[in-house]
């Protein structure tokens, strides 16, 4: 994978992660819808400083754009993740499955308001 698509893949996965479409990114970052989209279909590359507004509107620091995880290294931290899971205790799990119950909850409503309707 060369750095430009691992660039790309991070930026796509990212912003929809941040719940962005292209025009809401671009509008966060002072850059045009079509740039985003030029960007993601790999026909542009940003300058440096146009990288550092988009992980800015991102709340990321910019290197993890660069970041490239492996599918090894990715199932080696879900294993460490279970294993961690299981060792904890009952009541700690109780409660953090209550806050993100709540979490939930709380952007399922957001996100149903129809004041947000054509948004």
């Amino acid at each position: 994978m060369t750095l430009q698509q691992i660039f790309i893949t991070n930026l796509k996965k990212r912003r929809k992660e941040c719940g962005f479409s292209q025009m809401a990114l671009s509008e966060k970052c002072d850059i045009t819808s079509n740039y985003i989209g030029q960007i993601e279909m790999g026909r542009r590359i940003p300058s440096f400083g146009k990288i550092e507004k988009i992980a800015s509107a991102l709340e990321i620091p910019s290197y993890e754009l660069f970041f490239y995880e492996s599918s090894e290294r990715k199932q080696e931290k879900k294993l460490k993740t279970k294993e961690y899971l299981k060792k904890m205790p009952p009541n700690i799990k109780k409660e953090i499955i209550s806050h993100l119950l709540v979490s939930i909850n709380k952007n399922v409503k957001i996100s149903l308001d129809p004041k947000d309707y054509g948004k």
